[in-house]
């Protein structure tokens, strides 16, 4: 058995905690420590660990010191500043990390880390489970096999509304910056950042390694009170010359999706959260998935595993070098925004007011995204577009490695 250590306790990281309690086992880890520096607010987590055996910190950087040489791998699964840190000094220290996602806000973040992984021979996955998932396999598998053809579009659109409690959970959550890093949180590149991957897995010719956005060209708004965006229309042009569409807000309507859609010389393909697969051909034949959340997260874990018992992650799905594809094309996103656009108060409405669920609902935002959707195209290319939307230029990312350029708060 492999020993293993979680950094976050609450939130993500207990779901994690649970995770591997219940196939930890089967995969070949056990958990044998946990830090939170939040560690007193949660007494009945700590308790249920303290009881399994599990080593207690405080402090990340403590425990991966005192474990360093009796532990082998980390799941990170703390705040986005706090990725950086701990992963150089897990590498360091000789740890194989597990990195929740995003890597990190910002590229020059992701190469400072990945600098040190590759100098101490590390191995780290970033946490985009729904590359493991059975249903996008599916699709992956289908237009690797080449039943589908060439690609003609890949689409993207969701609402996840989010009110003021979701925005009030930390003290990073809805802002462009904190404790003096990068963040810029919102649905690209952290509540929805696995459709980004997703995308950008599904454009690239290679099994697992996701495409490189050759360009960019995204408006990003802000329909709520938060500094960073929750609204976005972005479309990435791949190396190969594919554009892909990511259509996204928090501040919808009703809640759907993500849907998902490959559109191919030869069928056409649908992945919509919480339903089957289909892919549909033109022959009239068709092939489904079922849904299955779990698989996706257990496919990971069971990858990581092996990679640390054989020192080996070639075949990882989504190693660091690997998701930089998708921090480098939300930078690149930011940067062709060239800021957070606000929509004004007139085009919103608020639900359940001076409440914790207060919500802010963008009018007109549910069928516009289909519409952008169905025209493989950003809100501002509507021809009905509406007063609030700002059309924005391609940004270059031939040589990027800092950010920002163009952006600004």
């Amino acid at each position: 058995m492999i020993p293993v250590a979680v950094v976050g306790v609450g939130g993500y990281g207990g779901g994690l905690i649970e995770q591997l309690s219940r196939v930890g086992e089967s995969c070949g880890c056990q958990l044998v420590a946990a830090a939170d520096a939040n560690l007193p607010a949660l007494p009945e987590q700590a308790e249920a660990l303290r009881r399994r055996g599990v080593g207690l910190y405080q402090d990340a950087v403590e425990m991966l010191r005192g474990l360093r040489g009796r532990c082998q791998g980390v799941y990170i699964a703390s705040s986005i500043p706090t990725h950086t840190e701990l992963t150089v000094e897990a590498a360091r220290c000789g740890y194989h990390v597990n990195l929740e996602k995003p890597p990190a806000a910002t590229v020059q973040e992701v190469d400072e880390m990945l600098a040190v992984v590759e100098k101490h021979r590390r191995i780290c996955v970033v946490g985009f489970q729904a590359v493991h998932s059975n249903e996008i396999r599916f699709i992956k598998d289908g237009l690797a096999s080449g039943k589908l053809g060439r690609i003609q579009t890949i689409t993207c659109r969701t609402g996840w509304p989010r009110g003021d409690s979701y925005y009030s959970r930390t003290d990073w959550a809805g802002k462009l910056r904190a404790a003096d890093r990068w963040v810029l949180d919102g649905p690209a590149t952290n509540a929805l950042a696995h459709q980004i991957t997703n995308l950008l897995l599904l454009a690239s010719p290679h099994p697992y390694h996701l495409a490189r956005c050759a360009s960019v060209r995204a408006e990003l708004y802000a329909a709520a009170a938060a500094e960073a965006h929750d609204t976005a229309a972005i479309e990435m042009r791949t190396d190969a010359g594919l554009s892909v569409h990511f259509l996204a807000t928090l501040s919808p309507k009703t809640q759907h999706g993500p849907i998902l859609q490959v559109v191919a010389e030869r069928g056409r393909a649908v992945y919509n959260y919480g339903g089957p697969t289909e892919i549909t051909y033109a022959d009239g034949t068709s092939e489904s998935c079922p849904f299955d959340p779990p698989h996706g997260r257990e496919n990971m874990l069971a990858e990581f595993v092996k990679a640390v018992h054989t020192g080996d992650g070639s075949h990882l799905r989504c190693d660091l070098s690997n998701a930089r594809q998708m921090t480098l094309a939300t930078d690149g996103a930011h940067e062709s925004s060239g800021r957070i656009h606000r929509i004004p108060p007139a085009f919103c409405r608020t639900e359940n007011p001076g409440t914790k669920d207060q919500t802010t609902v963008l009018e007109g935002i549910d069928e516009l995204m289909r519409a952008a959707a169905d025209r493989a195209c950003l809100f501002s290319d509507l021809p009905d577009a509406p007063k609030w939307t700002v059309a924005t230029e391609p940004f270059d990312l031939a040589g990027y490695a800092r950010f920002p350029q163009r952006f600004r708060c």
